[in-house]
């Protein structure tokens, strides 16, 4: 893919800051193939600007002698410099006569003992580079196709940037250059498309020792209203309300429903079920589902299924609980962002999901103690599990991944007061936090957010008061 990622750096950092191809040369088992057994990779190095103001510490690309280099030299010092045998220490070319023959100097002209004595590993970085691929038995391996190995990445953050600088993956996978950058004090963003490669970089990041504090982030809406304007049109004021309606038709298609008009909260029906669809910019609130029950009452229909890209704060399970009480059942059900990428659609991959939910056990001691317990994860969407994973899951809690703690919700941003998750060392999660305590007594929201086996978030809010 190369030579069309090429093509659009060019446009995006004009040509004459390309720098140079840069070939990544790596070793793997021997495999027999159709044509030639590959053994390299391409790195289009380029720079933001012109090279009088890049950054490119060229030291922090140098690799170690080349086994023949290293038979000219001998080791001065722990650290494992190399001096050149001989006895020039002026920085003056070497010369047959400093104990190298003339064959040598042929071979390499030029080379001076300054080249070699200064607080370096190796030679002057060349344009081809040989690092392994990682290990399928190493702890780095998170089994994604395209895991780079972090010694590669921490070539290119070395020679590219400084501490503190900023550095940006937009396809971070499983978090390789975000790992690697935190390491290096370097500040990092990371972006990706798929939750769980989310989900991935997160853990990862949390297993660094002393790792700074970061955020996770969802573009939410902003992705979404960008998605409805392209798909739908309305760039128009007077657009808005077609827009609207070709959004609430396109999602009860997908959702293999029929569209009903007439009502105010009501937009399709579902078999004996009356559908409710979300906006595309705001969670679903309690307001807006009680609304579609009345109106569902109204007309006699015991079965209301509400979509949502995301819900209001401490809805579930108590709106669906509420729902039954008033004699409707209630069905919350996520719409999937894959509903925005067209070649799902074509696939038929989308898969609309029931809202999990959790059960805790919050207990309070004196002293303004608090822990939190996980008791139950509701599973809604389990028979759509694969037959081998399924088999494998013998109780609730092997579907929970991660799970974490905000002990002061402030309806913002979570703030991860507590942590706890699988490693490939420790499989089985810790189902009970530590002990917090608070400063000052008072009424507090907590909130709990899990992570299933799938990249699934869940997020519900419980209220404590402590003395």
């Amino acid at each position: 893919m190369s030579h069309y990622a090429k093509i659009v750096l060019d446009e995006l950092f004009g040509i004459d800051n390309f720098k140079n191809e840069i070939i990544w040369c790596y070793k793997e088992r021997e495999r027999v193939l159709n044509f030639y057994n590959p053994k390299h990779d391409v790195i289009l190095f380029y720079s933001k600007s012109g090279s009088s103001n890049r950054t490119f510490n060229w030291r922090g690309a140098c690799e170690e002698f080349s086994e023949v280099t290293k038979a000219k030299f001998k080791y001065v010092d722990e650290k494992g410099h190399y001096q050149i045998r001989g006895t020039n220490t002026q920085g003056s070319p070497i010369r047959a006569a400093d104990g190298l023959t003339p064959e040598h100097e042929k071979k390499y002209p030029g080379l001076t003992y300054r080249d070699y004595l200064e607080d370096r590993p190796g030679v002057a970085p060349r344009d081809w580079w040989t690092i392994p691929i990682i290990n399928k038995a190493a702890d780095e391996r998170l089994d994604y196709a395209t895991q780079k190995p972090e010694a590669l990445l921490e070539r290119i953050i070395n020679v590219s940037s400084n501490e503190g600088d900023l550095v940006l993956d937009f396809f971070c996978g499983s978090g390789t250059t975000c790992a690697v950058a935190e390491k290096l004090s370097r500040r990092w963003i990371g972006c990706d498309l798929s939750r769980w490669a989310i989900h991935i970089t997160r853990k990862r990041l949390l297993g660094i020792e002393n790792c700074r504090p970061f955020e996770v982030l969802n573009l939410g809406k902003y992705e979404r209203k960008y998605w409805m304007g392209v798909t739908f049109g309305g760039k128009k004021e007077d657009d808005i309300q077609m827009v609207l309606f070709q959004y609430i038709a396109f999602m009860l298609k997908l959702y293999g429903a029929e569209l009903l008009t007439g009502m105010q909260h009501i937009h399709g029906k579902k078999g004996r079920a009356l559908v409710h669809i979300g906006a595309v910019d705001a969670p679903v609130t309690i307001d807006e589902v009680n609304a579609s029950i009345e109106e569902c009452l109204g007309v006699d229909q015991k079965e209301l299924h509400v979509l949502g890209w995301e819900w209001e704060m401490g809805m579930t399970p108590y709106i669906v609980q509420e729902a039954k009480r008033r004699g409707v059942k209630l069905l919350l059900v996520t719409i999937p962002r894959e509903v925005m990428e067209q070649q799902a659609i074509e696939k038929g991959d989308i898969r609309f999901f029931e809202v999990a939910h959790l059960e805790v056990d919050l207990k309070t001691y004196k002293g303004r103690k608090v822990t939190v317990g996980l008791k139950d994860f509701a599973f809604p969407y389990a028979d759509m599990i694969p037959e081998d994973v399924r088999d494998k899951i013998k109780k609730w809690s092997d579907y929970i991944d991660y799970w974490a703690i905000d002990w002061n919700f402030q309806n913002d941003t979570f703030m991860n007061g507590w942590v706890a998750y699988r490693t490939r060392k420790e499989r089985k999660p810790l189902l009970k936090s530590d002990t917090h305590i608070y400063e000052k007594p008072g009424k507090y929201t907590i909130m709990v957010k899990a992570v299933d086996i799938f990249g699934n978030d869940t997020s519900q809010t419980f209220d404590v008061e402590v003395k």
